[in-house]
């Protein structure tokens, strides 16, 4: 039996009535709720039945503060994901050094508190692969939430500005790509090993990323020095 078509179907067409008032308070405590839920749970076998007996709440009440049970699930991962931007623009404000925050950036999306968020986060990827309307907006916003802090990074570090996308999106597609390994294979050495390498490769001499060869831009600017990468990255509350 399909849980969730049942659930949905039969809240939504009863003949009861809500009459209490609408709580944006109670909304958003919810929500948060929600969030903690499926971290530890998952989003595959969930089902409104025992998530709102988590919450101590009920189905009825989640399908009338959220409408539906995709809709439910599509604002809880937008609230999951910018509770881990705020933790993560957090955790790099502690960093003075620019060279540290890409450091840190892996340290943080690869500890064992952030593990859930991932799973999380791969498990909600591959189901709205499947089915793009399942999370309205979240194959779009898994990539630009988080584009404009490897950007800023290679803006800095003087690329050429239509470089600077294609560089960022390198940046972000393999540090993904060495999470998913991580959560895959769980050979942390391995895969901490493989970001080394990156940020490695990352403070190559600007020459390398650039096409002005190093000789044009010291006869344009005697003072100037390459800058890496690895030692330009920003970050912001908005990132």
């Amino acid at each position: 039996m399909n849980t969730r078509i049942d659930l949905n179907d039969r809240y939504r067409h009863s003949s009861f009535t809500v009459t209490r008032a609408a709580s944006p308070e109670q909304r958003a405590e919810l929500l948060e709720k929600v969030v903690d839920y499926i971290l530890k749970h998952g989003l595959v076998d969930l089902s409104l039945r025992p998530l709102a007996a988590a919450l101590r709440t009920s189905p009825r009440m989640l399908l009338y503060f959220f409408g539906s049970k995709e809709q439910l699930l599509a604002e809880a991962l937008t609230k999951g994901r910018a509770r881990q931007r705020r933790e993560f623009a957090r955790a790099l404000s502690t960093r003075s050094s620019r060279g540290e925050r890409l450091r840190l950036a892996w340290e943080v999306w690869s500890s064992k508190e952030s593990k859930r968020s991932t799973w999380l986060f791969f498990e909600a990827f591959t189901l709205a692969m499947r089915d793009r309307r399942r999370f309205p907006g979240f194959l779009e916003r898994l990539v630009k939430d988080w584009l404009p802090f490897f950007e800023q990074a290679v803006v800095a570090a003087g690329v050429e500005t239509q470089r600077v996308k294609p560089v960022a999106t390198f940046i972000l597609a393999t540090i993904r790509g060495l999470q998913l390994d991580m959560l895959a294979t769980g050979e942390q050495v391995r895969v901490d090993a493989a970001f080394r390498e990156l940020v490695r490769l990352l403070a190559l001499q600007r020459n390398t990323l650039i096409s002005e060869s190093p000789q044009r831009a010291t006869a344009k600017n005697p003072r100037r020095r390459p800058r890496p990468v690895a030692d330009c990255g920003r970050v912001s509350e908005k990132v």
